[in-house]
């Protein structure tokens, strides 16, 4: 008779193990940890929950798998609401697992007691509690499935005390093998034909790139279409890379006269939120104006905002790759010369725009002044990061500005606040690309390199998980932490002004004036500079990007800028009158 037995702990890292689970990230606290950590699952504990969830979610997003995120229950499920309502708004696959009190102590007040389930449901895809040890796998599966499938999201398991302190017969283990990858349906045959004759007949015809096209993987299929069908390309922020940024059809740098220009768009894998003006005017031509093609693997985004000539709920690759079977099939390349105008038309944009930058970059030795603004970092720091490097950013102006300074050349290799412009989410992305890069090059092989991970962050996002350092400290990642520090939310005040104002007039976006940021990286054991000069920033930046498994922290003490008036898209939208 066959009497081995199971912890419900061991059962669960089992199911985690079945599903291919390699990394975990989370809070130590149950002991579904230790268990993980027995089979070979490597675990990555975070000094907050909110960083780890950002970082299990960034992870699920870069490995095209759901990262996992474990934490224990009550405070520790609160603390990750962030990242879960993250992963939600930004279709990032995550599976998450809390540890709660005994199921025969539900409502008697016990120890962190919540009703995580409940809790979380409306910002979950799937939310539930095992009906038993045994049956724990079928769970995990399920949430597995629902993380990924469709439009990819959070997932949550409970896990009450005694399931996990529990045990039972490894005979009565109800075990499922790992799923497959995501479906990928295709078009209908007249959709895809409907499409290309629009394509082909629109005279300033617009492809817009977002990131459900880069989870998709379509960048291969992307790349085909074009050379039989050259068109212009404007990816969004989370798009960026999907297609290289040099890319001679890439007109990033010529977005505003896209948008206004563009008769027939072709939307792949983006949303018309407030990132894309919701497709309204004055950004885009007037209503009416403007054919949208829509593809899209969740059914609600085939018409948010904009009705779609033609919009098909099915997979960005599929869809890609169709097109081009499309194209290919007619025998003859499709006539564009009434299109040329066009290509002229945001070449010109981008030519103007491009100067208008530079010139903002250049550094008057003899006027400028004492604190570099963030023009003149940003055109230092690039020329010194590698083309092949995984870019982070985050911030108010930091991320706004440094849009246009750093170019991505590769896929799924650029993440920032995404849809919901959360801040905080700098160190764990970070954290999540170096311990991705570290998986990918052990599976890959020796032929393969580590890319270097680059977060260049505002002060006040860093502050929101600035000790997230020693965690990057504690697994040797090498990651580059530049701090663009103007003392301030969008603007704080010089030294000189912030000791001679009352406390009670500070402005509220002031924070304390040259924060020593730096010495949070050396008091973890990395690497610390503090710089205020152009020639400090390059030296900081060349020997920071030396180190291969340091953390390091580039302080760039900033001008503070000027205290104007803030703006904000939720006020700029209350300008509009409604058109309900």
């Amino acid at each position: 008779m066959d009497t081995a037995t199971l912890s419900g702990s061991q059962i669960i890292a089992r199911s985690l193990k079945d599903q291919g689970v390699q990394v975990i990230f989370g809070l130590v606290g149950i002991p579904v940890a230790e268990a993980c950590i027995a089979i070979g699952i490597r675990f990555i504990s975070f000094r907050n929950e909110q960083a780890a969830s950002y970082a299990a979610s960034a992870y699920g997003y870069l490995t095209g798998r759901p990262g996992v995120l474990l934490v224990v229950g009550g405070p520790g499920v609160i603390h990750a609401m962030p990242g879960i309502h993250h992963a939600l708004s930004n279709s990032f696959p995550l599976v998450v697992l809390a540890g709660a009190s005994e199921s025969f102590q539900q409502s008697m007040g016990a120890f962190q007691e919540l009703d995580q389930v409940a809790f979380l449901r409306k910002d979950v895809k799937f939310a539930a509690r095992p009906v038993s040890i045994s049956r724990t796998p079928v769970f995990v599966e399920q949430a597995f499935r629902s993380a990924l499938y469709g439009r990819p999201g959070p997932t949550y398991i409970d896990l009450p005390g005694d399931y996990i302190q529990g045990s039972v017969l490894e005979k009565d283990v109800e075990w499922r093998p790992i799923i497959d990858d995501f479906p990928r349906p295709p078009a209908p045959k007249g959709a895809i034909r409907r499409m290309v004759d629009l394509l082909i007949s629109a005279k300033r015809p617009l492809i817009v790139i977002g990131k459900g096209a880069q989870f998709s993987r379509s960048e291969l299929a992307l790349l085909d279409l074009l050379s039989v069908l050259p068109i212009p390309f404007l990816p969004t922020p989370m798009g960026k890379g999907h297609l290289p940024d040099d890319h001679p059809l890439c007109i990033a740098s010529a977005r505003s006269a896209a948008l206004k220009g563009a008769d027939v768009v072709l939307v792949l894998g983006a949303r018309l939120n407030w990132i894309l003006h919701y497709g309204q005017s004055p950004k885009w031509a007037s209503a009416g104006q403007v054919k949208w093609l829509r593809v899209d693997i969740c059914p609600d985004a085939i018409d948010d905002n904009q009705r779609a000539e033609v919009g098909v709920v099915a997979d960005v690759r599929t869809v890609v790759e169709q097109l081009s079977e499309e194209l290919r099939s007619r025998n003859r390349k499709p006539d564009l010369t009434h299109q040329e105008d066009w290509g002229k038309t945001l070449r010109s944009s981008m030519s103007v725009n491009a100067h208008k930058t530079n010139e903002k970059t250049i550094i008057d030795r003899k006027s400028q002044p004492s604190l570099m603004k963030y023009h003149q970092a940003f055109g230092i720091i690039f020329p010194l990061l590698p083309k092949d490097h995984i870019f982070v950013a985050e911030g108010a102006n930091t991320l706004d500005i440094g849009r246009s300074f750093f170019p991505v050349e590769n896929p799924r290799s650029r993440l920032d606040s995404g849809s919901t412009a959360t801040m905080g989410v700098g160190m764990g992305f970070a954290i999540a690309a170096a311990i991705y890069e570290k998986e990918r090059v052990k599976l890959e092989g020796e032929t393969t390199t580590e890319r270097k991970v680059v977060a260049v962050v505002g002060d006040s996002a860093f502050g929101f998980s600035a000790m997230e350092v020693e965690t990057a400290a504690r697994n040797k990642l090498g990651i580059l932490v530049i701090v663009m520090n103007n003392s301030g939310v969008y603007h704080g005040l010089s030294t000189s002004a912030y000791t001679s104002t009352p406390l009670s007039s500070l402005p509220p976006t002031a924070l304390l004036p040259g924060v020593r940021y730096d010495l949070i990286s050396e008091a973890c054991g990395g690497k610390g500079f503090l710089v205020r000069t152009p020639d400090e920033l390059a030296t900081a930046v060349k020997e920071a990007m030396k180190e291969e498994n340091t953390v390091s922290v580039v302080n760039v003490v900033m001008d503070p800028g000027k205290g104007g008036k803030l703006e904000f898209a939720w006020l700029k939208d209350t300008k509009k009158e409604s058109k309900l």
